[in-house]
């Protein structure tokens, strides 16, 4: 160290500045790559953010203390934070999502306009119908445009108002078409005078939800054919799960169609059995009198004493009988009302594609094509016919067919794209650190550090003398220390050849 530090001394002011810009560089750099590398690692927290939900989202982080960034894809915060600040400002109930909502009418300003009124609680209509959309899990994002005329006095046109409805969903989600009925009234609903109709749904690829062949005159409505769509995918799953494991995988297509009578109909039956008579009520009247007995002639003569009897007066007998019997029968009656259900199933075709077997022959490297036969398909449509409960009297029908499949590709499993780009990132915030490092030591330290530590020294007994700036320096202190001249400086340009070239440089310079 003394050594360099009076290499150092022993030097031009225009070498140590050279020096002292080298090495603060040196530090410098080593410094920043430091700083670089312990630097947080920036990701995505929300994009495509409106401008009425940027700014509170921005001043909330303030509030938090949290570091952020702006850019043109939307707000960044440190990666460990990403998943912490959402449920943060989810508490809070940000973002808003879908636009601006009524809150557009919180200041007020005295100077807008009718025509700037009745835009903004246009926008503020349309946010807010947004936002209730996406409250639905399914729904992602949503925008809602409406047009709505003017109403004017002498308008003699019915100008009806209508709505567009474009909503984005989440991977792997659909909506379900009562669901989409479901936006539709609801939009309809908040607009004065608004009819379903004029109200239409597309998703983020530009498929209409809702379709025009809702009316009962056209045909099924929607509801109605969403029925009988997931009717008949119940059944083919059922088919393909109950022969896909004897068959193979990819070794079958299926298809299934179901007619059903959507009719709701009501009955009401009266039947009457006349064999089955039961007493309902019976009434019996009797009615029996009888007189019978005799006696004299009347008069005064059988009356007189004395007088010889009269003969008896002949008797007589009255007889009266009367029988009023009355009974009520009562026929058994059945009395049905019968409401037959909608959707009821009235046929059913199911068809079944089967591939044949593939098996190798003996010394082919390729494998043959082998047909099934007739008993496999006869087991394969009697399970067919369990799993659909099959009804022959309802009419319904199970065909399968072997086929050779040509041309289906191999379903392969997508590999998951890994991203390289992350693990090269965090590998060089600790690699260039310590490769600068070493690069600055071994292009500039030490090289520097070399130069100014080697420093002449004597190799006799006379010990170690200070390097001479010319040639009468050199010969004063040989003579001084009692040294052979010319042995010395031999030696001591054998042992430092570079610091002798020096020496040799700055002489002739000297000259």
């Amino acid at each position: 160290m003394a050594n360099i530090i009076e290499g150092i001394g022993a030097m031009p002011l225009k070498n140590k500045a050279i020096v002292l810009a080298v090495l603060i560089i040196a530090v410098a750099s080593i410094v920043l790559l430091f700083s670089w590398s312990q630097q947080a690692d920036y990701h995505l927290l929300y994009a495509n953010l409106s401008e009425g939900d940027s700014g509170p989202i921005a001043q909330k982080l303030k509030e938090l203390k949290i570091p952020y960034r702006v850019e043109a894809g939307g707000i960044l915060v440190p990666s460990d934070k990403v998943y912490e600040v959402r449920l943060q400002l989810a508490a809070q109930g940000l973002p808003h999502g879908g636009g601006i909502g009524f809150e557009l009418f919180d200041k007020t300003d005295f100077g807008t306009t009718d025509f700037v009124q009745k835009l903004n609680y246009r926008r503020a209509l349309q946010g807010e119908l947004s936002r209730t959309i996406m409250s639905l899990s399914e729904v992602e994002q949503c925008r809602v445009h409406l047009a709505i005329p003017e109403k004017t006095l002498f308008n003699q046109v019915d100008n009806r108002p209508s709505a567009s409805v474009l909503v984005k969903l989440r991977s792997g989600r659909t909506l379900a078409q009562n669901q989409v009925q479901g936006i539709v009234h609801m939009v309809s609903s908040s607009i004065e005078g608004m009819n379903p109709k004029d109200v239409t749904v597309v998703d983020a690829r530009g498929d209409m939800l809702t379709r025009p062949g809702d009316d009962a005159a056209v045909g099924l409505s929607s509801s109605q054919l969403e029925y009988q769509r997931n009717l008949e995918k119940e059944i083919e799953s059922r088919v393909v799960g109950i022969l896909e494991p004897v068959i193979g995988k990819s070794k079958l297509r299926a298809r299934v169609t179901a007619n059903l009578d959507f009719t709701r109909s009501e009955k009401t039956e009266e039947k009457y059995d006349p064999d089955g008579q039961v007493i309902r009520s019976e009434q019996k009247q009797l009615e029996k009198t009888t007189a019978a007995g005799t006696g004299g002639v009347p008069g005064v003569a059988s009356n007189i004493p004395g007088k010889a009897a009269a003969p008896q007066a002949s008797g007589s007998q009255n007889q009266s009988q009367k029988q009023h019997d009355t009974t009520n029968y009562e026929i058994s009656k059945v009395t049905s009302h019968v409401v037959n259900p909608t959707g009821m199933l009235k046929r059913l075709s199911v068809a079944v594609l089967v591939d044949g077997l593939e098996v190798a022959e003996k010394d082919a490297k390729e494998k043959k094509y082998t047909p099934r036969s007739g008993e496999d398909l006869k087991r394969y449509e009697e399970l067919v016919k369990n799993a659909i409960g099959f009804t022959a009297d309802r009419g319904d029908e199970v065909k399968i067919i072997n086929m050779q499949f040509e041309g289906i590709p191999k379903e392969e499993i997508a590999p998951v794209p890994v991203n390289y780009m992350y693990y090269i990132t965090t590998a060089a915030k600790f690699l260039v650190p310590l490769i600068g490092v070493l690069l600055l030591y071994i292009m500039i330290l030490k090289p520097l550090l070399g130069t100014l530590s080697s420093v002449p020294r004597g190799s006799q007994a006379g010990g170690e003398f200070p390097l001479p700036q010319s040639v009468a320096q050199l010969e004063q202190a040989m003579k001084a220390k009692g040294i052979p001249m010319e042995q010395e400086v031999i030696d001591w340009a054998k042992k430092n050849p570079q610091q002798a070239a020096s020496l040799i440089k700055g002489w002739l310079e000297a000259r």
